[in-house]
């Protein structure tokens, strides 16, 4: 009796004629040269001859004697399974006692006494006389000391791993039968996909069969399995080629599938039980077609593809590791694989575990398999099985490639990969079926391999129903999952699963869509990564690392990078400094902080998306080459979007606090390093902290763009020293504004009476919207002065932007306050007139301005446009890319497309009326007034008693009004209740006078945009807002109390 697949079953029969067999075949079954090899060989070699996936019992009978001799044995791996146990006596003598043997533990249930029951192990065979017997124990796992390549004569090169790997596939589509292949998306199924393509057309040709391949994905709607098998067949040529089958499901489709999958399993393994439940269904789609599929299982085994190889402290670990669990495959893998196809009549076939290719691939150096923590993160190579994916880099004979999301996407065991929160959905479910009293007797009602959380209870009671007293015979991990057993530690993995399942996303899925408002929706786009495609760069490594173990993908990680301190994600609460996240918010929330920071909005965060697909894969120079087109595409869109007269340039930079460094460069450049500069900065207390700062020449953040972390005490940067300047507030201390105009001009009058350069600001826009009276022009060009508007809030109209241009000023601006990029981009406008004095000169002295002390630190020379060449050239001198960057400007770009259309008259009149209507609804509540209001910026104050919210207090309320705290305030009315439990997003509190400060609503794009669309449906949100503030101010004494 056998079960199992001969695939060289012509070889075993020659080999028995060759040496005197005349026994003619029967039949056609490959099967038969089993019965041939042992009356040839006798069992042991028969086992040893044989190369194929199998399970088989012979019994001989002497004609002579009547004497029975038996045999049985299972393949070298254990992808067929093999039981025995022994029948009860009836009286005390084993003599009495029959053997009893089964594919499956259930076949032996009542028939034998649970204690015999024993499963074959992988490699052995068994006599009555000799018991078990191992008889596949190469070397390289039997050897502790196995070094081949330590021997200089042991030459394995990549090419011979590959035509191996292809011969091990090829003799597994020996079929009578049609045939496909699961492919989950995975790297190694799509290994086997990109291998058997060009086998199966070149087979199918040769008998005139030209319809396509079958193949079966298994994943809940958008999960990294099913998003990246699509793309799969995409490149292996589409339904022409590949007729893809896939089975969506949902978690609750699946929970009452459990007994049964349990009961056809054997098992009660919490990390096998998890994957077999996906694997179930994609078995059961897959046998509607066909009777027999090729899997991707066991490179894993071979490769280091586990994401705990990280923590592997040699090569020699890497080893001995893969040895271990190469040897529990029987047990958990191929257990499931077996298992979960033979329930549905379908036959699995594992390429990756042939024992040549096995034997080849153990015997190279694995140092090739060695992980790189940083490279797992970063998705550079030296991450998991980073062999194994170059192995496979190139094209197959068909010309395909595996696409790189997929070629490089993280290690997914399937019920991670199916979807990533589904493992945590489904320990949920069923943890919730175990009673406490259950979990503490755990250890009394199953004392064998006794379970340690209620989701491993659950699936032992189930595995109890069906197979009492056979609980010895289930091999699960030691420590409860894979990764325990290693012999170092890992904190990749716990007893439920992969920690961070946000590294199995990729750049094929797809994101949640969002609006900001509840109706509203914009179409979805593709999420990256399993780290991101793009390596990440040294400078970086800080803000990506913290991202990724906040939960983010590697593209959101992206949005991230190339900032300063503020954009930085803090672990602990999973936000950066202005509790904004890299994602878009949920669509149920409220966003009215665009005078702050901003979370990405869902056009922009696809747009950014979009061109970080575009990136993917490169690095060093091809990288920057790209960067390069992108940032110039940028420049061009941004000028036309502005509508920018003819001759101004555009400098990219990080932030509109660094965009403050350019106006000082510029001036040395037109003045020389010999002239003191001396800048004078207005609105103090209402723009961006950083710039004053920044204004002379100092560093303003904890972290530079390009450097990272600073380290030691330098203050100012280099090639910056010896600046001068003043600071002008933007209201006295009873919150009455400053004239800063008047400031000005004297600041200017008094820098040219002692022969100064005069960088003369002034503030179209601070954080309550506040604009200065007059803003000065360029002198002569910008030879006697030099004029700056820091128009960085972006609410300003073209006729406005155009008459600062007109009078040579530059302009400050960014796209991360009204255009609601996430945090952050800006950008310096430099008029004609001195984009012409700058263009061909050389760049300005000292030329350690440039180095990453000074400039460096912050800009790129693909930042620079062609009027700073000589700039540029200088700054060109390390290969660096700020990619954050360029995502955060695709995104702002996004923002600013969504309103192109418009007409500035439109607008004007769209922002004024809702500022109109927003006012009144701040001023109809008892407790709220309206105390400035500036465009699209509403500035408000709240009450408390007989004064008002002090600084300190609106920071509790601006963080209560992004949380649900109506439980907080059990005495609320049920309309406040319903106010208090809304998530709304408002601008930070502003301190502007001594007896109070303000918390801001301020319009957005995207609100803007609503607004024009829909304003009933915009203002209900902004009434939402309204009384969520109402309903704080009254009870702020309450939720004070509260402690939150």
């Amino acid at each position: 009796a056998a079960n199992g697949e001969i695939y060289n079953h012509n070889e075993v029969y020659d080999e028995c004629v060759k040496t005197g067999w005349d026994t003619p075949k029967i039949s056609g079954s490959d099967c038969e040269s089993i019965a041939h090899a042992y009356a040839k060989f006798g069992g042991p070699k028969t086992a040893a001859m044989l190369d194929g996936m199998f399970a088989f019992v012979i019994f001989e009978e002497d004609a002579q004697t009547g004497k029975v001799k038996a045999f049985a044995a299972r393949d070298p791996v254990g992808i067929k399974p093999l039981y025995y146990g022994r029948t009860k006596c009836s009286n005390s003598s084993d003599d009495a006692a029959a053997y009893v043997f089964s594919s499956e533990l259930k076949a032996l249930v009542g028939h034998c006494d649970p204690n015999t029951v024993v499963a074959v192990p992988p490699g052995h065979y068994w006599t009555p006389e000799e018991g078990l017997v191992c008889y596949y124990n190469p070397e390289w796992l039997r050897n502790d000391d196995y070094a081949p390549w330590e021997d200089e004569s042991h030459k394995v090169t990549d090419d011979d791993v590959r035509e191996a790997f292809s011969k091990a596939v090829k003799k597994r589509m020996m079929a009578d039968v049609d045939y496909g292949f699961f492919l989950s998306g995975g790297v190694d199924s799509c290994i086997v996909a990109h291998d058997l393509l060009p086998f199966w057309r070149e087979e199918r040709a040769a008998i005139g069969d030209d319809r396509p391949i079958s193949t079966y994905t298994v994943g809940m709607e958008n999960s990294p399995d099913v998003m990246a098998a699509k793309a799969m067949v995409d490149a292996l040529g589409g339904e022409k080629r590949v007729q893809h089958n896939i089975r969506s499901f949902t978690p609750d489709e699946v929970f009452d599938l459990i007994p049964k999958i349990v009961y056809h399993m054997e098992t009660y393994e919490a990390e096998l039980i998890r994957s077999a439940i996906p694997n179930w269904l994609l078995a059961e789609r897959a046998a509607q077609d066909v009777k027999m599929v090729l899997t991707g299982e066991g490179a894993d085994e071979l490769f280091a593809g586990y994401l705990y190889f990280q923590d592997a402290p040699s090569p020699r670990h890497v080893q001995n590791e893969l040895r271990r669990i190469y040897g529990m495959l029987g047990n958990i893998n191929l257990h499931r694989t077996d298992r979960m196809t033979m329930a549905h009549g379908l036959e699995a076939r594992v390429p990756f575990l042939d024992t040549e290719f096995t034997r080849l691939v153990m015997s190279i150096d694995p140092a090739r398999k060695m992980v790189d923590r940083e490279a797992v993160l970063t998705n550079s190579r030296g991450r998991e099985k980073t062999f194994l994916r170059e192995l496979f880099e190139g094209p197959n004979d068909n010309g395909d490639s595996i696409p790189r999301p997929v070629l490089w996407r993280a290690k997914a065991m399937q019920c991670e990969g199916v979807g990533e929160d589904w493992v945590s959905i489904l320990q949920r479910k069923v943890s919730s079926l175990v009673s406490d009293a259950e979990m503490a007797d755990a250890h009394i009602t199953y004392p064998v391999n006794t379970p340690h959380t209620k989701e491993e209870l659950y699936y032992r009671r189930l595995y109890d129903e069906n197979f009492h007293g056979l609980e010895h015979v289930v091999k699960p991990w030691e420590g409860g999952g894979r990764a325990m057993g290693a012999a170092w530690k890992s904190d990749m993995y716990t007893r439920e699963g992969l920690k961070n399942t946000n590294l199995l996303s990729h750049s094929l899925q797809q994101k949640a869509a969002f609006s900001t408002t509840s109706t509203r929706s914009f179409s979805t786009a593709a999420q990256i990564a399993e780290g991101p495609a793009i390596a990440v760069q040294h400078f970086d490594l800080e803000a990506y690392n913290a991202a990724v173990e906040s939960g983010y993908s590697a593209f959101e990680a992206s949005l991230t990078l190339g900032g300063d301190d503020r954009s930085l994600i803090k672990t602990d609460v999973r936000t950066n400094k202005y509790h904004i996240k890299p994602v878009p918010i949920e669509s149920t929330s409220v966003f009215r902080g665009s005078c702050t920071g901003n979370p990405p909005t869902q056009r922009g965060y696809d747009a950014a998306m979009e061109l970080f697909a575009k990136l993917e894969g490169l690095e060093g120079k091809d990288l920057c080459s790209a960067v390069q087109d992108v940032y110039d595409d940028q420049r061009s869109r941004l000028s036309a979007l502005l509508n920018l007269p003819e001759g101004t340039e555009v400098v990219l930079c990080p932030s509109g606090s660094d965009a403050e460094y350019i106006p000082i460069a510029i001036a040395r450049a037109l003045k020389g390093d010999d002239v003191h500069i001396t800048n004078g900065i207005t609105q103090l207390s209402e723009i961006g902290a950083g710039s004053a700062p920044a204004s002379v020449g100092k560093y303003f953040s904890t972290h530079v763009p390009l450097v990272g972390r600073l380290s030691g005490e330098r203050e100012v940067l280099s090639g910056f020293e010896n600046l001068g300047g003043i600071t002008v507030s933007a209201r006295d201390n009873e919150g009455s504004v400053i004239d800063a105009a008047a400031e000005m001009d004297k600041f200017a009058e008094e820098a040219f009476a002692r022969g100064a350069y005069p960088i003369i600001h002034g503030v179209f826009g601070g954080k309550t919207g506040l604009r200065d009276s007059k803003f000065a022009p360029s002198l002569d060009g910008g030879d006697k002065s030099l004029s700056v508007v820091d128009a960085c809030q972006g609410r300003f109209s073209t006729d406005e932007l155009h008459e600062w241009l007109n009078q040579d000023s530059l302009v400050l601006f960014t796209a991360s306050k009204f255009y609601q990029a996430p945090p952050f981009c800006g950008a310096v406008l430099i008029p004609k007139a001195i984009a012409d004095k700058l263009r061909g000169s050389p760049a300005p002295r000292p030329h350690t301005m440039f180095d990453a002390e000074g400039l460096g630190g912050f800009l790129t020379e693909k930042e620079m446009p062609p009027c700073l060449q000589s700039w540029g050239e200088m700054l060109g001198q390390e290969r660096r890319s700020n990619v954050g960057l360029a995502l955060r400007w695709e995104a702002g770009l996004a923002g600013m497309e969504a309103l192109a259309h418009v007409p500035d008259d439109v607008r004007i009149a769209a922002v004024d009326n809702w500022a109109g209507t927003v006012s009144n609804m701040v001023n109809g509540e008892d407790n709220l007034d309206a105390w400035c209001t500036e465009r699209s910026i509403v500035s408000i104050r709240v009450q408390k008693g007989d004064g008002w919210l002090s600084m300190g207090e609106l920071r509790d309320l601006y963080r209560w009004m992004s949380m649900d705290v109506s439980g907080l305030v059990p005495d609320a009315t049920a309309e406040e209740k319903e106010a208090l439990s809304q998530a709304t997003y408002i601008g930070q509190p502003v301190h502007v006078s001594e007896s109070h400060a303000i918390v801001r609503i301020a319009l957005g794009v995207e609100s803007l945009v609503s607004y024009l669309d829909n304003s009933n449906t915009t203002l209900e949100e902004d009434q939402a807002v309204v009384k969520k503030l109402a309903a704080i101010g009254k009870h702020f004494a309450v939720l004070k109390d509260s402690g939150h």
